[in-house]
């Protein structure tokens, strides 16, 4: 095909479709036997051809093929049929090719496709793109939050059972020789956690609240409430974590004081 013009043919002979492109550039993409047949049906003709559904899917279908092959499209992100004409070719052959024998004055016609770039494609792409990955980060987010709470919520619930077991077992037959050995192994085991900070906390006057050793019940009390305060008061600035027996004995104060006793009414009321 050397030449594609408005020829004033005469004959219907649409044989494919082709590109803009000049000379040796242009492109073109002839009809199958059946899509010809299609486009040559009975009743379609030059002034109708464009009302016929049929006959313009044919050419989109062709024109889309042709996109991937012209020079034309090079550097479109998402070419895509701007206009469509009717055009005349003349083949530099003695007889067209066999789909279109009877035209062997070479001259037929081409649905002649010019292309745009359209961004919607890739606009598309790219908003579903940014969609799923915030919903990746969103979910993302919310897993993270339902695991914290969830682990928040079981470390609270083991330290609330912990702590009441503690509660439960200090004190839990008071007046027996078992609780007063509890008493004073918690308030020897302060002592010796005492003992291992540093000298500049002074803590020499929690130390003496902490020492006695009497086997009166009531008296033991006392004396494990007056340490707890005492050093409470001390060690204000100082992690739980690195006065372990601190919590043990924070607990059997809580319990002792649950019980309302008198003789440590004025202490409880301290803690």
């Amino acid at each position: 095909m050397t030449e594609i013009s408005l020829l004033k043919y005469i004959k219907w002979r649409p044989i494919g479709v082709c590109d803009t492109g000049e000379g040796e550039k242009r492109r073109a993409k002839i009809f199958s036997k059946v899509d010809l047949e299609s486009i040559s049906s009975p009743g379609i003709e030059r002034g109708n051809w464009r009302g016929n559904p049929k006959v313009m899917k044919i050419i989109r279908k062709y024109g889309n093929d042709l996109a991937k092959l012209s020079s034309l499209t090079n550097g479109m992100s998402n070419p895509e049929i701007s206009e469509i004409r009717l055009v005349g070719a003349v083949l530099k052959i003695e007889q067209t090719p066999n789909l279109n024998r009877e035209s062997e004055d070479g001259e037929v016609q081409f649905f002649q496709v010019s292309f745009k770039d359209s961004k919607l494609k890739n606009f598309s792409k790219y908003n579903f793109k940014q969609f799923f990955k915030w919903i990746v980060i969103i979910l993302g987010i919310i897993i993270t939050i339902v695991f914290v709470y969830k682990f928040l919520t079981n470390f609270s619930e083991f330290s609330l059972k912990k702590n009441f077991k503690n509660v439960q077992e200090c004190g839990f037959k008071r007046g027996g020789d078992f609780y007063l050995d509890e008493l004073k192994n918690i308030r020897e085991s302060m002592l010796t956690e005492l003992s291992s900070l540093p000298k500049w906390l002074k803590l020499e006057e929690a130390r003496s609240k902490c020492l006695g050793g009497s086997i009166h019940v009531d008296i033991q009390e006392k004396i494990l409430l007056s340490c707890f305060i005492s050093v409470k008061n001390r060690t204000k600035k100082i992690e739980f974590s690195s006065l372990p027996n601190f919590r043990k004995m924070e607990s059997c104060a809580i319990s002792i004081c649950q019980k309302n006793l008198k003789h440590l009414s004025s202490l409880c009321r301290r803690l």
